[in-house]
Parts: C-alpha cells; structure tokens; sequence
C-alpha cells in the first residue's frame, strides 16, 4: 500500500515540470517580510478563471433535500450556538448548500448529519484558525486531548459504552452526529472514520505550534512544506471517509488499501485543499494571511499572484489526472456487490473534489454578493 508520503513525492515529480515552466523573475520577493509582501499583494486585481473547466466531464449536482435540511440545520444550529455574530457566519457560508454539493445522492437523514457535521467541524477548527488557540500551542494540546477523547468514546471498538469522559459544549454536538455514524456503518467503516478524524485533528491542532515558531519565513513558505502541513491540517479526509456511513459502504479494509483507491482519495483530497485555496485567497490576503498555495507560489517563484493561480490551476489538472489514471486500474474482486460498492466509493470521492468547487461558486463566501464576472471567470479586487 502507497502511504501518504510516497504518494506526495509521486505529485511532486509529475508536477515539477509545471513549476519550472519560464516566467518573469523578482529575486528579491521572497526575501521581503510578512508586512512587506502583504503590501506587496494588496491593491493586485486578480482573475479566477473558470474552475470548472478544471475537471472536465464530472458532475456538479446538488441533493435534491436541500431546502429541508436547510430549515432542519438552521434549527439544530440555534440549539447550540449562541452567539449571533458566528451564526450568521454560518448562515452565509450555507453548510446545508455544501453538504449537498458533496453528497449528491445521499438521503435526507444521512445528507443531514452531514450538513450538522459539517457545520459543527467549521465551528470546531475555528478555534484553532481564528479563535482563542490559534497561537497556543498548550492550550491546542488540551483541546486536542478532549477532542480525542471525546472521538473515541463515540466512534471506538464500544460506542458510547465507555465511562463518558467530559464532554465540552463544542463536543457536545458532534455526539448526535456520531450516534447516526454508528448506527449507519459498520466497524471497520466506524474505524475508518474515526482513523481519519484522528489524523485531521492532530495536524489541526499543531499548527499553532507551528504558527509560534515560525522563524524562517521562507521555509515555511515552501510549496512542498506548505503542500505536505496542508495533506496534515485539511478536513477533506474525513469528508470523503464518511463515504462509507453516508452511502452504507461495507467494502474490506484490504481494498480500501488498494494503491488505487489510497491514490483516488488521496488525489480527491487535494483537489479540495487546491481548489480551496484559489477560490479563498483574496479573502485570505485581505486577512493578512499568506499560508495558501497561491501566495506560496507566487512567493517561492517570485512571480504574480495570477502567474500563482494559473499555476496552482495546473496543480489541480495535475491531480485530477493522477485520479483519473487510478480510476483505470481499479481492482477488480469479480463480486458484483463489492464491484458495485468500489465505482459507488468512487464516484463519491470525485463528488466531493467537485461538490466543493461547486458549492464555492454558489454562495458569497470567497467571491461576495454580486462580483464581477463573466461565466463562470471572476474578477476580484485585493
């Protein structure tokens, strides 16, 4: 079985090719400070070009229950979050709109716990993103402990029968999630998901470490630093691993180990974290925030940010490729049910890479109310 690592250097040489493409030289940028290249950036007037052009051939649907789990996760939400200013934070970035995006055939009562999922997950790593943690590595280190407890009290070898450890109000919530988790899935899909949630939070939780002790600026603005804390941090495996609840996938651990499958998913991820971070940039930079793939390119290659985009553009090319080569050599078992259940697995990994491309362009998160556009080409002012 391919691991991660081996997996990203294979994307490193494919795309190394792309990145030495010729361009226009400043040496001198990525010897600028943080304020300096922010100054740098800002007032730049940048194109996002059409993104799904990105992924020819694949679908872009939306669950056909979203205004009811819309209305149900509005409530759910009003139930826990008490502040109004965070709520209506929520409410704009419409998680009822993303989780139908991802999950396009599921149905209602699966689709919903997404929706709650995925909003409770936005809440969750707000803490450490924007929140009281975001430079506390100690503080991040305890939250990381209850988390964890908390993930394996719901999702371990006995659910929910463990002695209750205690239990948060940001916790609290994903309880309800994990009791449908576990009553749609089978344990080794119950391990899968919480093996996956594991991993995001530990790489979550050890960014504000890494935030403290940031000293080299330019080390940490490697694309292949950057690309490698983004496979650790990013919360598109756990979205895609919950696959196997949300369609009641029963596929043997032995083939979701298959090299194939590791190099869908895995691909599928980074197309979520690629595409994530060219539609959210400019928002990002307005934030005075420079850990995202477009300005680690434009950075580390002493090139404009739109140079940067077209770039991290063939990244994604890159990677769809990559997915759609291992789709080609799928294995096969000769069991028309566990064949079935592969192209189902599948095809929802491509679903989530595309859904969230899709819901990025259907609400005003990144691009605000009423950009400047033609198609699906957005123009957008740093």
């Amino acid at each position: 079985m391919l691991n991660l690592g081996q997996i990203l250097d294979k994307f490193f040489i494919q795309v190394s090719l792309l990145l030495s493409k010729p361009h226009s030289v400043r040496p001198s940028i990525a010897t600028l400070s943080k304020e300096d290249l922010l100054l740098e950036f800002k007032g730049s007037r940048v194109l996002i070009p059409d993104l799904y052009a990105l992924l020819p051939g694949w679908r872009f649907n939306v669950n056909k229950h979203c205004d009811s789990v819309r209305k149900q996760l509005n409530e759910w939400m009003l139930s826990w979050v008490d502040d109004e200013k965070n709520r209506r934070r929520m409410q704009a970035a419409d998680f009822a709109l993303l989780a139908g995006c991802f999950y396009p055939d599921a149905e209602e009562e699966e689709y919903l716990m997404m929706a709650y999922y995925h909003l409770w997950v936005f809440v969750w790593d707000d803490e450490l993103d924007c929140g009281p943690l975001t430079h506390d590595y100690e503080g991040a280190q305890i939250f990381r402990k209850e988390t964890d407890d908390c993930l394996h009290y719901t999702l371990g070898p006995e659910p929910f029968k463990e002695p209750r450890p205690p239990i948060g109000p940001i916790m609290a919530p994903f309880c309800e999630v994990a009791e449908k988790v576990v009553a749609g899935s089978t344990p080794d899909a119950r391990a899968e998901v919480l093996r996956e949630l594991e991993g995001y939070v530990e790489g979550a939780c050890a960014l504000p470490g890494e935030r403290q002790g940031e000293k080299d600026q330019k080390a940490f603005l490697s694309m292949e630093k950057f690309m490698a804390q983004r496979a650790r941090s990013g919360g598109a495996g756990p979205s895609i691993t919950l696959l196997l609840y949300i369609y009641h996938i029963d596929l043997p651990t032995l083939i979701l180990e298959h090299d194939t499958l590791q190099t869908i998913f895995h691909q599928a991820c980074l197309i979520v974290h690629l595409v994530n971070d060219i539609v959210s940039f400019v928002k990002e930079i307005r934030d005075d925030q420079l850990d995202n793939i477009v300005p680690v390119l434009a950075i580390e290659h002493s090139i404009t940010l739109q140079e940067a985009i077209e770039r991290a553009c063939d990244l994604v090319r890159a990677a769809r490729h990559s997915l759609e080569m291992a789709e080609t050599h799928l294995p096969v078992t000769g069991s028309t049910e566990l064949d079935g259940q592969i192209a189902r697995y599948v095809q929802g990994c491509k679903d989530v890479a595309a859904g969230n491309l899709h819901w990025s362009y259907q609400n005003a998160r990144y691009f605000g109310q009423n950009p400047q556009r033609e198609g699906n080409k957005i123009f957008l002012q740093i």
